[in-house]
Parts: structure tokens; sequence; C-alpha cells
């Protein structure tokens, strides 16, 4: 078992060090090697997991916010609070409110696309099955770590369209991509099971051309959860 399988089985139980004895290295050399493959830290990595199953309980249970965060390895409710805050973009009891929103009302195609030290040209390619039941929304957005953690410096939704010219965003290099079928829930919106994405291979310069090829994450090489809640940007 490696250590992705191990923390991603139980991240509440685990620390670094846990991780780091378990593959054989020190602490410090596996989260250098962590860093260099994900792009993040390894502590960072565990607090994504944690919070993207409490994303999940918020949604499917009924039980209190200081229960959640306590089942997800958080012993104090504020810390909790603030880590979820920054991570997701809105607090954890807004997030079920959220959910009750977008159920009946789906967030439409919006702009936060700020002014940039040039552009760069964007083609979307997906596959089949995510457009066969009408134009899917496609999330763009800027991120300063090349995972989808925290919210975005600067993106837009889209639909309907197979390239799109964006501004470079200072600060946040990294571009990232995430496709919402036409028919999905509030559930499949804020923390899809099998989110289908995209991840521009390495910080862009400005006029430069890139595809972003949405697929299927698979574990082994996107292991990092879709963390951001995309319809709370449509009020920023």
């Amino acid at each position: 078992m490696s250590a992705l399988t191990l923390a991603q089985g139980r991240p509440e139980e685990l620390s670094v060090a846990d991780l780091a004895d378990h593959v054989g290295y020190s602490p410090f050399h596996f989260s250098r090697l962590f860093t260099h493959r994900l792009g993040i830290g390894p502590g960072r990595f565990l607090t994504a997991l944690r919070i993207d199953r409490a994303k999940r309980l918020l949604l499917e249970d009924t039980e209190s916010v200081i229960d959640i965060a306590a089942a997800v390895g958080f012993d104090s409710l504020s810390s909790f609070s603030r880590r979820f805050s920054a991570t997701v973009g809105v607090p954890p009891g807004q997030l079920r409110r959220l959910a009750e929103k977008i159920s009946d009302r789906p967030p439409l195609p919006f702009s936060l696309l700020r002014p940039g030290p040039g552009s760069v040209r964007v083609d979307l390619e997906l596959p089949e099955h995510v457009g066969a039941r009408g134009d899917p929304h496609i999330w763009i957005g800027w991120y300063p770590q090349p995972a989808p953690i925290g919210l975005p410096r600067s993106g837009t939704l889209v639909s309907g369209v197979q390239h799109i010219d964006l501004p470079l965003c200072l600060g946040a290099p990294h571009l990232l991509g995430f496709a919402v079928p036409a028919q999905a829930d509030a559930m499949d919106q804020l923390v899809p099971r099998d989110p289908v994405v995209a991840i521009a291979p390495g910080p862009l310069a400005a006029g430069s051309r890139v595809t972003l090829a949405f697929s299927p994450a698979q574990s082994a090489q996107r292991p990092v959860p879709l963390l951001t809640a995309l319809p709370s940007l449509c009020s920023r």
C-alpha cells in the first residue's frame, strides 16, 4: 500500500510522520519528494482529504458542524471552520445552504477574470460522455499551486465554447479546469465523486496556446480532491 493510498483511506488518523514511516523515509525527505510530485506538501494534502470528507458529511448527513469537525480529525470547531472556509470558499454551514440554492437554480456562466500581463489561448477538450446530454459547464481558473485547493485568483465558468482567451494572473500561474455535466445535481457540483478535471502542464507564458484535456480524475494521477465550492463564486 502506497502512502497516498494510506492517506486517502483514513486521513483523520494520520500525520506526515506516519506516512513517511510507512514508506521508510525521514519526514523531511518524504515531504520533499511528496511536494515535488504533487505540488503541495503532505500536511496540506492530509488537510485536503479531511476537508473533502467534511464536505461530503455536511451534505449527506444531518450531524452538527462540531460533530463533523471531530469526525474528520479537528480538535477545535474554530480551527475547522477557518480551514474549511479558506479551502472551500464558504463556511461549513453555508455549504449546506448553497446546496439547497443550486438545487433550485444551477449557476449560469459568469466571469471573474481580471486584467493581466498578456493572455493565453485555451482549447477545451472534453470526453464524449460529459456532453452527451447537453453542453456542460466548464470552470477554468488560475490557482497559486497545481491543485484545486482554495479559491482561484481568477477564472470563468463557460458553456458551449471550444476555446477561450484568458488573461494571465500574477501570483497564480497554474491553470486548472473542472467540467460539470449539464444535468449535475447539487452533490455532483459541490463534492463530485468522480470529477472530470484538467490541468495545464506547468506555468504558462503570455502568447502561448494550451489544450486543457479533461478526463475523469484517477487516484494515481490526480489524488488531490476538488475543494473549491465552484457555485459559491457566482456571488463574488
